[in-house]
């Protein structure tokens, strides 16, 4: 079961060294997107793990922009253009963790060979996204430029004029209907041509991305939600395998998971959790390498 892993970090070098180092397992390769914003130098301790670690081309992943799309279609360009079939690539988190055992996701991934697992609901959803937010339209027909006051008043000053002004709505490009879900996804190089070769055949559609809030969670959702192939929709689960808890339903981040957390951890049948940080709780890493990892690894 040969993987790729893609992995999204912008701090803990020490912790991306030991999530790696836990999935190193022979069948992997690891395509490593380190935040522009920040001092590369400390992540070169990744380089002692040879050559399946690949650095990338370096962006501004800033939350909520384009700038957290740019990393992982620049690390599947590079994991398309190494030649190598791999069965499967992974999206991760600097800050997530396995909480199963490598031989346990090569048996499980095996076992689901034609399956793409990636979280996904049509947009609008009122359970989640009630009232004035309009079951979530506002993610796409709402322009959005970032959070600073200046960017946040040019989003405002536009979606107003648009309000008046019908020509310059936003418009969804390819007929495509609107999807989103979680930004995590496990999926088959089938998958990875398809989303690339979509992305390549349609520039409008990441120009359309560049002024949607959050545009992670919908980017890949929406290419393969509405692609034409039924082999690929057919293939599609709708889950990540991540162990996650939301604190409230609104939450725009998940809980940083705790020692506390560890029975509900075990108790999950994905193969990921997040999000973790050492710097707030590394006794929970320890615990899952010596209670879950460690144990299935000798078992």
């Amino acid at each position: 079961m040969e993987k790729a892993y893609l992995i999204m970090a912008h701090k803990n070098p020490g912790q991306v060294l030991r999530l790696i180092s836990r999935l190193n397992d022979g069948t992997s390769e690891f395509f490593i997107h380190i935040d522009s914003k920040v001092d590369i130098a400390p992540f070169k301790i990744l380089e002692g793990l040879g050559n399946v670690v690949h650095f990338t081309e370096r962006f501004d992943a800033k939350w909520g922009s384009l700038g957290t799309i740019k990393p992982f279609l620049s690390c599947m360009k590079a994991v398309q253009q190494s030649n190598k079939n791999f069965d499967r690539v992974l999206l991760l988190s600097g800050q997530d963790y396995p909480i199963k055992s490598n031989e346990y996701i090569n048996n499980f991934f095996s076992s689901n060979g034609a399956t793409n697992f990636i979280n996904h609901f049509p947009i609008p959803n009122y359970d989640k996204w009630p009232g004035s937010d309009r079951g979530g339209l506002y993610r796409v027909d709402k322009y959005f430029f970032g959070l600073k006051w200046h960017e946040f008043l040019f989003s405002k000053s536009l979606n107003l004029f648009s309000s008046i002004v019908r020509f310059i709505n936003r418009k969804i490009p390819c007929k495509m209907k609107p999807y989103t879900g979680q930004t995590w996804w496990n999926l088959d190089m089938n998958a990875i041509n398809y989303i690339l070769d979509f992305n390549e055949r349609h520039p409008e559609y990441i120009k359309f991305h560049k002024s949607t809030f959050v545009a992670d969670e919908l980017f890949v959702q929406m290419i393969l939600l509405n692609s034409n192939n039924q082999n690929l929709i057919g293939s599609i689960s709708n889950t990540e395998l991540r162990f996650t808890i939301w604190e409230a339903a609104n939450s725009a981040h998940p809980k940083f998971l705790r020692a506390d957390d560890l029975v509900s951890i075990m108790a999950a049948p994905d193969l990921f959790a997040r999000k973790f940080d050492e710097l707030i709780d590394s006794e929970i890493l320890d615990l899952i390498d010596h209670q879950i990892l460690f144990k299935q690894a000798a078992a």
